[in-house]
């Protein structure tokens, strides 16, 4: 069962000459047997630029649903799960803006800074209304959301989690032993969202609510497999026609098809893909409401949208291939394929965005926070050590891989030799009774920084935490609960991978990011972990770059990364960042940059 078209669109009639310049609209369909054009609700802006005032024909078939107040939305949580003392002025004004602008949407997008509370707005919008909700987090979080929803609601969430001797509970146990009146509400991971994706989408088609936490973790289109067939045409033999009749017969059981026949094309069978990125797609068509929540709508390109805003709102932007021509400036690449890597109509993306999203200015949310500081940390090749065994071996299996496994390699093969000299930074701090944070690179770094700095004859007495994703979720949690409890000097070293989201240490002195984000949305995730709502004290974020290694190409590609980011989200929080990065610390010293280069 799929809920196509939920969101509200309406039928336009219009002139036939102007349906070539519409179709380029993605989410836009032309009816040629009705004669007239499907137009989802956020697509009226650039349709009403093509038509340019002249007079046409138009019927809503989903009309969009009335906003309400906050006092009206506040009556409605009122009689839920809620808690009373949520609403007797624990909310901040933004979260009620956020309910309050988006409430009566089927599909929307809280992009809310790191720390500003959208795990509590998510919560209320899901409450709005009856029926289960399904929520999608990392692996790392979902315990956390999972206690969150106890700590605002009456609400006994599932997690779904490994069986052990104390947890023998499965999601088929817990769907059946579901009591009248009380609401059906499950956490699961992205990662094994896959794993349980029948039982989540026969969950989803009860009127269910899905909220897609972290939601840019589901940014990949890749939601099919090809699996290639022999050449067969009309004119084959019956063998050759049979064989292919068995193979429709199967892509069909399998959610699949084969594309008609085309003069010169090679015939493929096309089935849903095994992985997060079908199984989340699956869920948020069944479903009857979708909120996704980020901080980092773009990560990496402006192609990081197109599978999120699918989520929440399915089939209304149309498919890829469309909608990354329309604003991804897609081309063929030399390599073979398109090229997706570019944007184009920004402001026409901006536009629509604005119908279905709830963004909030870091500053905005962040204005009553202690104050942040970034400093770029140069590490000279002299200051350098020699990085741990074992870089030569993974960098040539890297390269065998792709690009992005070499870079992250060499990344971290960098931060390796920066090991040394931070050191003393760290002591620094800590023998000034400081809070400090570190994330490193690899395992084998992250546990002989620990070493040293246990050994070093000013941390004696001083705590020291080191752990990496060799480590399981709950001890890293208790790792996190005993530094937030300290209030002496102390420091806890981790790899970024396995601190960087979710886990909050927001209160910190000093935080040193030795192996330095390869994107934007990295700076923004390991950023949030200490600079959220009830920080407790101002914290110095240190970039820690070495000299004359790929962290210099590195500091620049992010650079470059950040304007496409800052034209569609207005993302001024990394368009801060992009500066700290550069080495360049303020407007003066931009200047005298810009002029030196020209």
């Amino acid at each position: 069962m799929k809920r196509v078209h939920r969101y509200p669109y309406g039928y336009l009639y219009v002139p036939a000459n102007l349906k070539d310049s519409l179709e380029q609209i993605p989410g836009i369909k032309y009816e040629h047997w009705q004669d007239r054009f499907h137009i989802p609700h956020h697509a009226i802006e650039p349709v009403n630029n093509i038509l340019n005032g002249q007079s046409v024909r138009w019927e809503w078939a989903i009309e969009p649903d009335e906003p309400k107040t906050w006092a009206e939305y506040a009556a409605v949580l009122q009689d839920t799960e809620l808690k009373d003392w949520v609403l007797d002025g624990f909310l901040t004004q933004y979260q009620k803006s956020a309910i309050e602008c988006t409430g009566h949407m089927v599909g929307c997008h809280f992009w809310h800074p790191t720390g500003a509370g959208k795990t509590l707005s998510a919560i209320l919008w899901s409450l709005l209304n009856d029926g289960p909700i399904i929520v999608v987090t990392r692996a790392a979080s979902r315990l956390q959301y999972g206690r969150e929803f106890e700590r605002f609601t009456t609400i006994r969430p599932y997690v779904i989690r490994p069986l052990t001797k104390k947890n023998q509970i499965t999601l088929m146990d817990y769907l059946m032993s579901y009591k009248d009146g009380d609401r059906k509400v499950v956490v699961v991971a992205w990662e094994s969202l896959a794993n349980n994706i029948d039982h989540l989408e026969e969950l989803a088609k009860q009127g269910a609510t899905v909220i897609f936490d972290e939601s840019h973790r589901g940014k990949s289109s890749k939601r099919w497999e090809k699996i290639p067939l022999p050449n067969w045409t009309p004119d084959s033999g019956m063998l050759e026609t049979t064989f292919m009749k068995i193979q429709e017969e199967k892509a069909k059981k399998r959610g699949g098809f084969i594309p008609k026949d085309q003069d010169g094309a090679e015939f493929v069978m096309l089935v849903p893909a095994n992985n997060m990125t079908t199984a989340s797609s699956r869920i948020a068509q069944a479903a009857s409401r979708v909120v996704c929540t980020t901080a980092t709508p773009i990560k990496d390109r402006t192609r990081d949208l197109w599978a999120q805003l699918d989520l929440a709102e399915p089939y209304a932007w149309g498919a890829s291939s469309k909608w990354f021509l329309r604003y991804c400036n897609a081309r063929p690449s030399r390599f073979g394929g398109m090229d997706t890597s570019g944007s184009s109509n920004l402001d026409e993306l901006k536009g629509r965005l604005e119908y279905c999203t709830h963004s909030i200015d870091y500053r905005d949310t962040h204005r009553q926070l202690p104050p942040k500081r970034r400093q770029s940390f140069y590490v000279s090749p002299e200051d350098q050590c020699r990085a741990t065994g074992g870089f030569a071996a993974e960098i040539k299996a890297a390269s065998k891989i792709g690009g992005t496994a070499e870079l992250e390699v060499r990344l971290a093969q960098a931060a390796s030799m920066k090991r040394k000299a931070v050191i003393d930074l760290i002591v620094d701090h800590v023998e000034n009774n400081q809070k400090v944070v570190v994330f490193t690179g690899r395992r084998r770094d992250c546990e002989e920084l620990g070493k040293e700095l246990k050994k070093h004859k000013s941390m004696k007495n001083r705590q020291i935490w080191a752990a990496h994703g060799g480590t399981s979720s709950g001890q890293r949690q208790q790792i996190v609960d005993k530094y937030m409890a300290q209030r002496q000097g102390c420091c806890l070293v981790g790899t970024g991978d396995a601190f960087g989201e979710s886990l909050n240490m927001q209160d910190t002195d000093a935080a040193l990011f030795i192996m330095l984000p390869y994107t934007a949305g990295q700076i923004r995730q390991w950023e949030g972990r200490f600079c959220r709502l009830g920080q407790k004290r101002p914290v110095v974020i240190y970039y820690v770059i070495a000299e004359n290694t790929v962290d210099e190409h590195i500091a620049d590609i992010l650079i470059n990364k950040m304007d496409a980011i800052e034209a569609v989200v207005g993302d001024v929080e990394l368009a801060e960042a992009k500066y700290a990065i550069g080495g360049i610390e303020d407007e003066d010293a931009i200047v005298t940059s810009i002029l030196e280069k020209l």
